[in-house]
């Protein structure tokens, strides 16, 4: 969200929750109505974190994935995003991929950002991760009884698609109370334009690096839809002398290895722009282009040599701001 000056209508309430700062804006003059609305909301973000982090050892999402091979039923909404997942990974061909948490765990990220240290040592007691492509294919649905079977050696990350779906049924609980703006430490669900303004004021953040980590590419107007980006710049860590990061090429099991440093992708709906945007930067700049112009969507990728690229619907909806690294 862009903090510039703003109508006394616009309200605001922030938390941390998903290991980000959420923030979550509404237009609305009522503030008895807001403080409920904001309430309810957070609590969506509490259970479903409980839930589905891979982070907590009694989570739904790490009970279902100690059994694999067994036929789990499931909640409502662990069927929602092992579903959602499963089609996403299907959408990008694979590049999103949320059968990766052992190849996570193998680069050294097995506890919350907050917690890993600069000097993370590989567990040389643990398996390394042999190709992962296409594992998520192997994972059994049954509507019928919404159970789940994963495939033998394969666990579950929903990561950033379970916190953007989880922004988007936050929206959806506060629009009913007027226009409003999710923020999921900088990925960002619009609902509704804020009364007299065309979208909610967002900005576009540069590639993150210690001396310019708050200056903005572009401002503009978000409404109806989702954005999401993805990058190598700010999760990284030094696991035995070598840079690693988070974004696991699925081909591999290791770290993408991409000249891209940052993709941005604008969809209707969160879980599709968190997908692309990671799909999108583990492609790298050219492919990572020329998938989304194939899926007609609105993205923007930046290189690790300062390069732009971004499709016309990008174009399009950065109108009229300079856009510059």
């Amino acid at each position: 969200m862009n903090q510039q000056p703003h109508p006394t209508t616009w309200q605001s309430h922030t938390f941390r929750a998903m290991g980000s700062q959420i923030v979550f804006w509404l237009d609305t003059a009522d503030w008895r109505a807001a403080a409920p609305a904001f309430a309810e909301a957070q609590a969506l973000f509490v259970r479903n974190e409980s839930a589905l982090s891979r982070f907590r050892p009694h989570s739904e999402l790490m009970q279902l994935n100690g059994r694999s091979n067994q036929w789990v039923p499931v909640s409502d909404l662990l069927w929602r995003e092992v579903t959602l997942a499963v089609q996403m990974a299907d959408m990008t061909n694979g590049r999103f991929d949320p059968t990766l948490l052992h190849a996570l765990h193998h680069a050294g990220y097995g506890h919350s950002f907050e917690q890993l240290t600069t000097g993370v040592r590989s567990d040389k007691n643990q398996t390394k991760p042999r190709s992962l492509l296409g594992r998520w294919r192997e994972i059994e649905l049954d509507k019928n009884r919404q159970a789940v079977r994963l495939p033998v050696g394969v666990g579950l990350d929903l990561g950033g698609i379970a916190k953007g779906d989880t922004a988007q049924q936050a929206l959806n609980l506060l629009k009913n109370t007027g226009p409003a703006l999710v923020d999921a430490g900088g990925d960002l669900v619009a609902g509704l334009a804020p009364a007299n303004c065309p979208g909610w004021p967002v900005a576009l953040s540069a590639p993150w690096h210690e001396a310019a980590h708050t200056r903005d590419l572009a401002t503009f107007w978000l409404a109806g839809g989702a954005l999401a980006t993805s990058g190598v710049d700010y999760r990284s860590w030094v696991q035995d002398g070598l840079v690693a990061h988070h974004l696991i090429n699925p081909q591999t099991g290791q770290p993408a290895e991409t000249d891209a440093l940052t993709a941005t992708v604008f969809a209707p709906e969160a879980a599709v722009a968190e997908a692309w945007a990671t799909a999108t930067l583990i492609a790298g700049m050219e492919a990572g282009i020329d998938n989304l112009l194939e899926h007609d969507l609105a993205g923007l990728v930046i290189g690790r040599d300062g390069r732009i690229l971004a499709t016309p619907a990008m174009d399009h909806l950065l109108q009229g701001t300079n856009l510059k690294i």
